[in-house]
């Protein structure tokens, strides 16, 4: 019986390990993808920024 309550415990904190490492990576994923709409924007502003130095540059 104490081996069954064990047993059971370790069930549990397995999925709470689960349950914790899914939730880091799915932060970790979102952090990386805030982060790379802020390099896609940055580019966008650099690329629109040089155009109008090149235009205004005889």
């Amino acid at each position: 019986m104490i081996g069954r309550f064990f047993a059971g415990l370790g069930n549990i904190l397995v999925a709470i390990l689960k349950a914790m490492a899914w939730l880091v990576l799915n932060a970790l994923q979102l952090v990386l993808n805030v982060a790379k709409v802020f390099l896609l924007l940055l580019g966008l502003v650099g690329r629109i920024f040089l155009a109008f130095v090149n235009a205004g540059t005889p």
